[in-house]
């Protein structure tokens, strides 16, 4: 009988550990961002944002697809976070402040 118990207690702290420990990483915001549209949508800043407003949601956005943090998960979204820090990295470009 215990093992009966042991055995319901297993099963359902897997279904917990793989219901809320592997979620999937975000998807991406807008059909519009993914063409390389707007940086300021791209970064979640509104226009006329700051530099140091623009440097915190590059930095933020960018922790987000880290290839660090997704190394463990599948091919498919290690392959949606490398479009992302693409896409992340070519709108930092386009604001960021001229040295």
């Amino acid at each position: 009988m215990r093992w009966l118990i042991v055995l319901a207690l297993l099963w359902v702290a897997w279904r917990i550990l793989r219901t809320y420990v592997a979620r999937p990483l975000p998807e991406p915001r807008a059909p519009a961002a993914e063409a390389g549209g707007d940086p300021y949508h791209v970064l979640g800043v509104r226009r006329g944002a700051s530099a140091d407003e623009v440097a915190q949601a590059y930095r933020e956005r960018m922790k987000e697809y880290h290839p660090d943090r997704v190394a463990d998960l599948g091919p498919e979204l290690q392959e949606l976070a490398h479009r992302k820090t693409v896409e992340i990295q070519r709108a930092w470009d386009a604001l960021r402040p001229a040295k």
